[in-house]
């Protein structure tokens, strides 16, 4: 489906890969890795056609449909979520806006022009290409899955953050269902449910899969192959990330192996020729084994990249009760996020706060942090302790104007400079760098920075939003490493569960208000271990897409309010039951004759034979919407009478 051929690019003196090899078939499923900086942008650049190799080409199957996420949010029209991911890029517009004004012609008589008849058969082929008749109703389990409220869908997307935009990117690329998905880091916003949920459609996409992710987990269950951009090659290993950490430590000891081996023998060449390369009788061996040496091709070993290196102090002693809540609320005008919240933690206690995006668990943890005061009740640190937090968004901890050695000093300003620029060094802050303004960071660096800060200021209360976001997976394995040997009580919310799970012993659970009135969420500490509510979770996800898909948990349309609530207030009769089964049969078969007339028409529009008969491809095209309409409804009643009967 795609051959990358002998790929080659280099910027100036820089050479990112050579004679990159790899090839993704019609079910690939492929990671592709690499350190910071190492040409994994400008790869999938160069896939998508957006760059030019400088030597090798990118083969692709004829008519290969590509649909990419980027990192950055994309620039969106002024519209709802459900009408921008409706667009998919823009073709769905253009071929509804042909087809009606085609139509607008031959209703008008003005046209008798085959050439239009059959650019409009052309048109409907490509609208059934796209399952168009069935989008909307695509498009809205797909937004469900991706955390969207149905009073969500019609909302401008200028009410909504960055996260929840990028969340509206992803459900354009998969609804538009192409040969190849092209993700870059596709879980950064996404929450537990979310996350799991695209698990699920990812395993049941028809096409390639192309993933850059630090996820380990998401990774892990997503890919069989993984393609790495180091030493300027592109390595392919088979299997999961786990796989290819095995295979690539396997790879380097043997290339260790043969390294030392060819030092030797490159020794002992120099040796010969420098003791006896003066020598008369020796003289002609002495060449030979010059040429010998010119001959051989090094070996070289991997580059020793610098990585962060750090432990947390020791931790203050503190209260017994770090933090108690007391009939706490915390409203933002007339949003209630939670009240009559009471909870007390332990010294020495580790929690995960879960939730769904939008719950209130930065809110929470803000609140715990003293970063915002209730509305109503008490919020009260135990008695000597000191309380250290990341900021999900790096901006709200940082000085965008200050340098990154100021910054660090101004935390800690009875440290000695040499101690701080030290501190600096373990995060890979030295040299000049150090005098870089905050604002022209990378999101890596800020996190970064950030860290560094905590490190500064020690404390035996740690509260991290999503301390993994924007860091690289060594990184992120170090902060790991530094977390479980950290002394203090430890509350953090992250979507990384590779990262939670060896981390956490107590799990506190935010379940978002969704009864009438203007309630606040509740606020739960679970007995469950974050394993244990993990597993309960995937299992939800799988019976919620198992029902999704025989289509008794559809949200549009919904059923007959006053049906549904009689059947499930006083219980509908056998003879009810037996009814609405006689009419899910009937309905299914009508649906089915449907569909088959549906495919012969659109085999009879594929036909140029049929733009002959001006009145018969106008008698076929007006058939073929009564079908649109007729399956529209049948669809809908099949739902309802699916969901009246799984409840009863």
């Amino acid at each position: 489906m795609l051959h990358i051929q002998d790929v080659s690019k280099q910027f100036g003196p820089k050479i990112l890969f050579q004679g990159a090899e790899a090839h993704l078939g019609l079910r690939s499923r492929v990671a592709l890795v690499g350190p910071n900086g190492s040409g994994k942008s400008t790869l999938i650049k160069i896939i998508l056609g957006l760059e030019s190799p400088d030597t090798g080409r990118i083969s692709r199957a004829r008519h290969l449909s590509i649909g990419y996420l980027a990192q950055e949010v994309p620039k969106f029209e002024q519209t709802s979520v459900l009408g921008e991911v409706m667009r998919i890029g823009g073709r769905r517009s253009e071929l509804l806006t042909a087809k009606t004004e085609l139509e607008q012609l031959f209703s008008e008589a003005k046209t008798e022009d085959t050439t239009n008849l059959e650019r409009y058969g052309r048109i409907l082929e490509e609208l059934e290409h796209l399952n168009e008749y069935r989008l909307e109703s695509r498009a809205k389990e797909i937004l469900t899955g991706m955390g969207f409220r149905p009073q969500d869908l019609e909302r401008p997307l200028t009410h909504f953050s960055g996260g929840w935009l990028m969340r509206v990117a992803l459900s354009r690329v998969l609804l538009m269902d192409p040969d190849l998905l092209l993700l870059d880091e596709p879980t950064n916003h996404l929450d537990l449910e979310s996350l799991l949920w695209l698990e699920d459609f990812l395993r049941d996409h028809r096409g390639a899969l192309l993933l850059v992710s630090h996820d380990t987990a998401f990774v892990n269950r997503m890919v069989h192959e993984v393609l790495e951009i180091d030493q300027r090659k592109l390595w392919n290993y088979r299997g999961n990330l786990d796989a290819y950490v095995e295979q690539k430590e396997q790879r380097l000891a043997v290339l260790r192996s043969q390294h030392a081996s060819q030092q030797v023998r490159i020794a002992e060449i120099e040796d010969f020729v420098r003791r006896f390369g003066a020598k008369a009788t020796k003289a002609r061996q002495a060449q030979s084994r010059l040429k010998e040496l010119d001959r051989i091709e090094r070996i070289e070993l991997p580059e020793e990249r610098a990585t962060v290196r750090f432990r947390f102090p020791p931790a203050p002693k503190g209260g017994k009760e770090v933090v108690t809540v007391r009939k706490a609320a915390m409203r933002f005008g007339e949003k209630t996020v939670f009240e009559d919240l009471n909870w007390i933690l332990p010294r020495g206690s580790r929690i995960a706060i879960v939730g769904v995006n939008g719950a209130g668990k930065t809110t929470l943890l803000r609140l715990i942090a003293g970063k915002l005061q209730p509305s109503e009740g008490q919020v009260i640190h135990g008695h000597e302790i000191k309380v250290g937090y990341y900021a999900q968004i790096q901006a709200e901890s940082l000085d965008m104007k200050k340098s990154i050695i100021e910054e660090l000093e101004q935390t800690a300003p009875d440290l000695p400079v040499s101690q701080v620029r030290g501190i600096a060094g373990a995060f890979l802050f030295t040299g000049t760098a150090v005098e870089k303004k905050c604002a022209v960071l990378s999101g890596g660096e800020k996190a970064r920075v950030a860290l560094a800060k905590l490190l500064l200021s020690p404390a035996n209360f740690l509260l991290l939003d999503e301390p993994t976001n924007h860091l690289d997976v060594e990184s992120r394995g170090v902060l790991l490493e530094a977390l479980q040997g950290y002394e203090g009580t430890l509350c953090l919310v992250s979507h990384d569960r590779a990262f939670v799970s060896p981390l956490v012993d107590h799990v506190l659970e935010i379940v978002p208000h969704t009864g009438p009135g203007p309630g606040g969420s509740r606020v739960l500490s679970l007995v469950e271990t974050y394993d244990d509510y993990l597993a309960r979770k995937m299992r939800e996800a799988s019976e919620k897409r198992s029902h999704a898909l025989s289509g008794t948990e559809r949200q549009q349309p919904a059923p007959s309010v006053s049906e549904t609530e009689k059947a499930r207030r006083q219980g509908p009769s056998n003879n009810q039951k037996q009814a609405w089964a006689r009419e899910l049969s009937n309905t299914e078969s009508a649906i089915a004759k449907l569909e088959t007339r549906q495919a012969e028409i659109q085999t009879l529009l594929a036909d140029t034979d049929t733009y002959q008969d001006k009145a018969r491809f106008l008698a076929l095209a007006e058939e073929q919407r009564g079908i649109e309409k007729s399956l529209g409804e049948k669809l809908a009643r099949w739902e309802e009478l699916g969901l009246l009967l799984s409840d009863n």
